[in-house]
This record gives C-alpha cells, sequence and structure tokens, in this order.
C-alpha cells in the first residue's frame, strides 16, 4: 500500500507526474520588477475596469414598476348601481338593465 495517501496539495496531474519521475517540478523562473509592476498594473486596471462596470450598473435608475390593473368591479359599484328584485311590468326590468349598462359603459 504505497503512496495510499492525498496530502492535498498540488493537483492530481501535478501529483501523477511527481509519481512518474520522482522530482518535483520546477519552479516558475522570477519575475523581474519590470515584469511583476506590469503583471500588477494589468491587475488593477482590470479591477478599475470592474467596479466602473459595476458602478454603471447601479447608476442606472430601476425600470419604473408595471401599472396597477384597473378594478372594473369596484368602479361600477362607486356608481350606486340601481338593484333589481322583480317586476311584474317586463319594461321595468328593460329599465334597469338599460341603465345598469349605461354605468357599465361610462365604468
Amino acid at each position: 500500500m504505497v503512496n495510499t495517501r492525498r496530502t492535498g496539495s498540488g493537483s492530481d496531474q501535478q501529483e501523477q507526474n511527481n509519481q512518474d519521475t520522482g522530482q518535483p517540478l520546477p519552479m516558475p523562473p522570477p519575475l523581474t520588477p519590470e515584469q511583476f509592476f506590469q503583471l500588477q498594473m494589468q491587475m488593477m486596471a482590470t479591477l478599475n475596469n470592474t467596479v466602473q462596470a459595476l458602478q454603471h450598473i447601479h447608476a442606472q435608475p430601476p425600470p419604473p414598476p408595471p401599472p396597477q390593473p384597473r378594478d372594473w368591479r369596484a368602479d361600477f359599484l362607486r356608481g350606486h348601481p340601481p338593484t333589481f328584485s322583480h317586476a311584474t311590468d317586463p319594461l321595468q326590468a328593460d329599465d334597469w338593465l338599460r341603465s345598469v349598462e349605461r354605468q357599465l359603459v361610462v365604468a
């Protein structure tokens, strides 16, 4: 049971390479001060662009809320429509129906 434990350091490919060759991977060449500052300036420019993009997003006003649906029933009832229980004359029912229709058109 050789090499059965994982140490948690490095990637799987790196560990595989280390096991095959028995030698650790070489370190990358050191950066010159000019390369270091150039890399740092690139990171700062990227960060600055990201901050500006976020500020631009937050500077835009939110869209207006959608209009509320109209409550036709409440509009109709505010007009105090006449009530109808029964009538012996059919013309009374017809008059009631016409008055309710007028209020529906107005509402």
